[in-house]
């Protein structure tokens, strides 16, 4: 009997939602165009609108804009070779991204979808992704992740100011994310 009612339970609290403690926010709850932390990253650019540091890490969000690669990528290929889409994928971080303007090839595992204003793209925690932008003029994304944290490497690294000492934004991604980058091979 003692074993039954041990199942019971289990599969009762499978079902009933998980109890969580809710994150502490700090910051603004209202954030104007100007508020924030711009950053560059030659040749893209963004903005921290909400830091993981504001959620308690359970999330950020920034506005990313992606510069085009059209003049460096020409009609389909970099000098000969493939369009290089960046492709990774993160194991602990869930990441939502919005086109807000402008024109995008996402890749979500081995599917190439062209992404306009208004469409969104989720991409779990594990799943293969990355972007680029051959439209000709830059793309404004919203992308959100979850947790948060992820979004202090761009600071971290950015090109218009002094960057850190530690082991570049690949390495400390790698290491501190559980984040995986397929090297293009030359």
């Amino acid at each position: 009997r003692t074993g039954r009612h041990d199942q019971r339970s289990e599969l009762r609290a499978a079902r009933e939602p998980a109890c969580r403690t809710l994150p502490v926010v700090t910051g603004p709850r209202i954030i104007h165009r100007n508020d924030g932390t711009r950053f560059a990253d030659a040749p893209d650019r963004g903005r921290i609108v909400i830091s993981g540091e504001q959620t308690d890490g359970a999330y950020s969000m920034m506005e990313w804009t992606v510069a085009s690669r059209a003049l460096t990528h020409g009609t389909g290929t970099d000098e000969g070779g493939p369009i290089d889409f960046g492709p990774h994928r993160h194991t602990a971080i869930d990441e939502v991204f919005v086109v807000q303007r402008g024109t995008i090839e996402f890749l979500l595992g081995d599917v190439i979808a062209t992404l306009t204003a208004g469409d969104t793209v989720r991409v779990p925690a594990g799943d293969r992704h990355g972007y680029v932008n051959m439209s000709g003029a830059d793309v404004e994304l919203l992308v959100w992740f979850s947790p948060g944290g992820f979004e202090q490497l761009f600071l971290e690294y950015r090109t218009d100011h002094a960057t850190s000492a530690g082991p570049g934004f690949i390495a400390d991604a790698e290491r501190r994310f559980g984040t995986t980058f397929e090297v293009a091979a030359s």
